[in-house]
């Protein structure tokens, strides 16, 4: 039993230590300025009940919703050990005349299915580059998968071409270090190797986040990427302000 013992509290300790070296990386990204007022889409000059969600900004925190933080392993990037994955099924659903999450997040390996849960016929587009495009006409109550095989170098559009003012974007990645900020503009990434230098990529779909203030200090995050060395456990960004000129291209 004492040699069991010894055996199981080392194992214990090696988990502990394993826990230990890993890391994870928070921030908030805030709007430095009055907060945009949410607004309705407008088609052939008539609103409609969909709201814009190029911009979404909270109104009393001022919390910039659905930037995706990714970590970089492009030319010039970082190069980590990926975890096995095995894929899973994404969904992403379609309804109340829009697409459900506007920004969905998936690894390569992943499957994609989209399924129409309204009352409206659709004609979807997904606008690959790296995997195979695809356009399905869904009727409601229909769905359709597509295998993500590549990470894609971008932001994919998918949208409805029956129903202009529909768009969503999907972010096909080939590691699980990633995230999109919520309506308080906050985001989390976990599990990342500690004891090197990460670089992470910054991404919107209308805006350029390469001028940001961090803690009273302009920083500039040369091709929306910036570098951070982890200590193990969290490691807290706060508050970055972004400046209304970033989403006005």
């Amino acid at each position: 039993m004492g040699r069991m013992a010894t055996l199981l509290v080392l194992f214990l300790l090696s988990l502990s230590s394993a826990f230990a070296e890993e890391a994870s990386l928070s921030m908030r990204f805030v709007y430095d300025g009055v907060p945009p007022k949410p607004k309705r889409l407008v088609f052939r000059g008539v609103p409609l009940i969909v709201q814009d969600e190029k911009l979404l900004v909270d109104q009393q925190t001022k919390g910039i919703r659905n930037i995706v933080v990714q970590l970089y392993t492009g030319r010039g990037g970082s190069e980590v050990d990926v975890p096995p994955h095995e894929g899973v099924r994404q969904k992403l659903l379609v309804r109340n005349g829009r697409f459900d999450p506007h920004v969905l997040l998936t690894q390569k390996g992943d499957s994609l299915e989209i399924d129409n849960q309204g009352r409206l016929m659709h004609n979807v587009a997904l606008n690959f580059f790296a995997n195979t495009a695809s356009i399905q006409l869904l009727k409601p109550g229909e769905s359709f998968s597509v295998e993500l095989e590549q990470p894609e170098p971008a932001l994919i559009p998918i949208d409805c071409n029956i129903n202009p003012w529909m768009r969503g974007f999907v972010v096909v990645v080939d590691h699980p270090y990633s995230a999109v900020s919520d309506s308080d503009g906050r985001l989390k990434i976990e599990g990342l190797p500690v004891g090197q230098e990460l670089v992470f990529r910054v991404r919107h779909e209308v805006g350029k986040i390469d001028q940001v203030t961090i803690e009273g200090q302009e920083v500039q995050w040369r091709r929306a990427r910036f570098s951070v060395s982890l200590d193990p456990g969290e490691n807290d960004l706060g508050d970055i302000l972004v400046s209304p000129e970033s989403f006005s291209n």
